[in-house]
């Protein structure tokens, strides 16, 4: 049945999210603020917009614009704060935040403008449409602070009732209650299906950078750690390394193409198993292969290349004999010259014998 499915669906998503580390999360959650945090800006404006507009039903009710006229318009003002502070702030903290601010904003012109109407029997049908708000807000926050919120607007009607003395409180209590509930097991959902495609597109992005016969990066990571021709994430000293596999073409060529394709899988797998987590190992062209390593420097750098080149030229599991040449160079700041000087270290290597390390 659909319904065992969905609640097997849920139940994996749910182990899924339980096993998420501190900054997977954070991850998880920016991502999620990020994909509807358009949606969620442009809805806020039209039920802004809209609850201004309720000035009409207060005139049904009072007979007159004018006691709810500026009580309707504070809103604006409101706005007009989220649209400053957003536009400068990008956090998702910050964006959550102005996000509820902006939807308590319509509930204290709605509350301020229910002071002002004779008829106050209708609050309850006004602070039900609030809800909507929350459920749209919810999209772009944790479910926790879709609850918080909720329990803010539960006290908000309490404490508005000291001087509103609504007629229905309990039934406005009797409603709100569960609608809060409703809301926060809503985003609890829409949290779990968020998640599901939040890895499909970690999958994606990963494929995009991964090499498919080495399973290794390949160039399109470049774009996305470097930033102004330099690396991102930076700290401490960082060497680069350029391997060319000796006489490739010959491999091709004497031993077929498929031989060709292990050999390079060979040789990924090997420098992958054979890296740090931090290192990036990257199929840059060919039979090439670029290699980033952190916190190291140069001297260590060649150290752990000439053991990687003496590894490959006695392996006995290779497809077939191969030996391979590594330029070896630090990076300076600019990842251009940097790729440039380890390019001529190889070119060096190459050129003067083989089967060697240079460093630049």
């Amino acid at each position: 049945m659909r319904v065992l499915t969905n609640a097997k669906t849920l139940m994996e998503l749910f182990k899924d999210y339980r096993s998420m580390t501190v900054d997977d999360l954070s991850d998880f959650y920016q991502s999620k603020c990020d994909y509807y945090q358009n949606y969620v800006g442009i809805s806020l404006t039209a039920g802004v917009i809209a609850s201004i507009f309720y000035i009409i039903s207060d005139y049904l009710l009072n007979g007159s614009f004018i006691p709810t006229l500026i009580p309707r318009f504070s809103v604006l003002i409101g706005m007009l704060i989220f649209i400053a502070v957003t536009h400068f702030f990008k956090s998702r903290g910050v964006t959550v935040f102005m996000d509820f601010f902006l939807a308590h904003c319509i509930i204290f012109a709605t509350i301020w403008s229910i002071y002002h109407l004779e008829d106050r029997i209708h609050a309850s049908e006004g602070f039900i449409i609030m809800n909507v708000v929350f459920l749209t807000v919810g999209f772009v926050a944790k479910p926790s602070e879709t609850l918080l919120s909720s329990i803010i607007f539960i006290l908000e009607i309490l404490i508005s009732h000291g001087f509103n003395h609504y007629e229905n409180l309990d039934i406005i209590m009797a409603l709100q209650i569960p609608l809060a509930i409703a809301v926060f097991i809503s985003h609890c959902l829409l949290m779990l299906f968020y998640l599901d495609h939040y890895r499909m597109r970690q999958k994606l992005e990963l494929a995009m950078v991964t090499d498919p016969l080495t399973q290794v990066y390949n160039r399109h990571l470049l774009e996305k750690i470097i930033t102004k021709n330099a690396l991102k994430d930076v700290a401490g000293p960082v060497a680069i390394a350029m391997m060319d596999i000796d006489y490739f073409k010959q491999v091709n060529d004497e031993h077929g193409h498929y031989t060709g394709d292990l050999t390079l899988l060979y040789i990924g797998q090997k420098l992958a198993k054979g890296t740090h987590e931090d290192d990036y190992v990257i199929r840059y062209g060919g039979e090439e292969f670029v290699i980033i390593l952190k916190n190291c420097d140069v001297n260590n750098a060649c150290a752990r290349m000439e053991q990687f080149r003496r590894e490959i030229e006695n392996a006995k599991d290779t497809p077939v004999p191969i030996t391979v040449s590594v330029g070896v160079s630090r990076y300076n700041g600019d990842f251009s010259k940097s790729i440039q000087n380890v390019d001529n270290a190889l070119y060096k290597a190459k050129n003067s014998g083989r089967n060697k390390v240079v460093v630049v």
